[in-house]
């Protein structure tokens, strides 16, 4: 079930933004995968909404080709119109403890992904 952003997550959020101040992918990616680490889940509407993120789903793909198991679950969440929609909700399927964000990645994963084209 979907639990309402308080001033406190919204807090934390902005904190992570300013950690990861960049719109590239690398930058996204490290903040999905901290709110991740710090609130445990997230769904696509709240990291578009408040994280910043265009397209959360083909960050998460990218993180999961890192290694990371992230489970997909579906829950109903309110647009900004107020109507409900059923989104993704994203979490950690493994203990995550310990792993620690690296500002400068030693390998960037931005020329590793290529943009998939679909074809009728």
């Amino acid at each position: 079930m979907y639990k309402h952003i308080g001033l406190k997550e919204l807090a934390s959020f902005t904190r992570i933004i300013s950690s990861w101040p960049e719109n590239t992918a690398a930058h996204q990616r490290a903040r999905l995968f901290e709110v991740l680490k710090v609130h445990g889940s997230v769904t696509t509407l709240e990291a578009m909404r408040f994280l910043d993120i265009v397209d959360p789903r083909a960050r998460i793909v990218e993180i999961r080709k890192e290694g990371y198991t992230i489970k997909t679950s579906w829950v109903r969440q309110p647009s900004e119109c107020g109507r409900m929609h059923c989104v993704g909700m994203y979490t950690f399927g493994a203990n995550i403890e310990g792993v620690m964000l690296a500002k400068q990645p030693a390998t960037s994963l931005d020329n590793s992904y290529r943009q998939l084209m679909l074809t009728f």
